[in-house]
Order: structure tokens, then sequence, then C-alpha cells
């Protein structure tokens, strides 16, 4: 089973026990509105059955993922989908479903943890999304993991901006997040050498 770990989340297969945060997340009318859908109407037990149905038989060309705390609380989800091994690329789409995890780079982190799985394991050199256009702090987000606009899109009577995260631009955003972090440790690593004084003499 597949679990992607980060320092705060962990991405994990979904599974059957997630139907009630789902259900709730998809029911609802703030959410919908920042997914560009409309809030389902499903009956629970007809939504449950459907999901079962989903994670018995998934699509060779999606992976999804449920967003968990490392305390193991599920607080989202995210998904790869419509990957196209031929053109090399794939749709990223996210959503954090917990009000009280917004705004806390959760969601940055889960997009940074799912696109460095994707680019180590995989031969894609592309990662794209839609995110509406007035969704200024998704938009942030993503800039954040390194993606980048692309061009204004029209879909279904909704304003969209394309984003997209290359495999170059991945591979460069990690080279300079290893020397961040080996400039941190040779730090704190000096940092502890000074703070050693003289060994006492007997």
């Amino acid at each position: 089973m597949t679990e992607l770990r980060a320092s705060r989340i962990v991405l994990r297969e979904k599974r059957l026990e997630d139907a009630p945060e789902d259900y709730a997340w998809r029911t609802d009318e703030e959410l919908s509105r920042l997914d560009a859908a409309s809030p389902l109407r499903l009956p629970y037990s007809e939504y449950r059955r459907v999901l079962a149905d989903e994670l018995r038989y998934p699509f060779p060309w999606t992976q999804r993922f449920a967003i968990d705390t490392t305390e193991g609380k599920h607080i989202g989800n995210c998904m790869l989908y419509d990957i196209d091994t031929a053109a090399g690329q794939a749709e990223l789409g996210i959503m954090i479903g917990e009000r009280e995890y917004w705004d806390r780079g959760y969601g940055t982190e889960a997009i940074t943890c799912l696109a460095d799985h994707t680019f180590q394991t995989t031969s894609l050199k592309r990662i794209y999304l839609h995110t509406l256009e007035w969704n200024i702090r998704a938009q942030h987000s993503f800039v954040k993991c390194g993606f980048k606009p692309v061009r204004k899109v029209r879909r279904s009577s909704h304003d969209f901006l394309l984003m997209e995260l290359l495999r170059a631009d991945w591979e460069a955003q990690s080279f300079s997040r290893r020397a961040q972090r080996d400039s941190a440790a040779a730090d704190r690593a000096a940092k502890g050498q000074e703070g050693m004084g003289p060994e006492r003499q007997g």
C-alpha cells in the first residue's frame, strides 16, 4: 500500500472508511464552489456504494490519495488524473476539507509531497492544474510548490487559471531545497561546536 510521508502530513490510499468525511465535503456549498462544482445530492448510502465500486475497480489513469495529519486525522484529498504517459503529463486536484487546516501550509505540503513522489517514481514531465481565476489563496499555495501560471481557460461558464510544474523546474527546486537543508545543517553543526567549551583538565 502506497504511503507518502512529509513533516506534518501523510498521503495514503483511499479507503471506504473515508466516506463520511468525503460525503460531508462533497455536499458542502462553500467547498463545492471552490471546486467549481455543484454540491452532491446523492443520499449517503448511494454515495458509499459508488465509492466502494471506485475503490474496488480503480481507473488506471487516476491516482487518489487521502491527506491525513501525522496524528491520523483525515483532512482532505488529492489526486492525479488524466494521467497520459504518452504525453508525459497528468492533472492535479486537491481539497483540504477541514477548515481549521486552511491557510496553515497543509495543502502546500501535500502538493509538494505528491509532486516529489511523481517525478521521482515516474517518467512524467509535467503536472498541471486548473484553479479558479478568483481563488488567489489557492494560487499562492501552488506558486509556493513551484507551479507557474500558463494562461486563462474558460470551462463550463467558469474562468480558470492553468498552471503547470515542469520536471526541469522541479529538479531545480529540489536542488535548491537540498542546498538549503545542507546549509542549515552545517550552520547548526558549527553553532554546536562553538558552544562546546574547552575540555576540563584533570
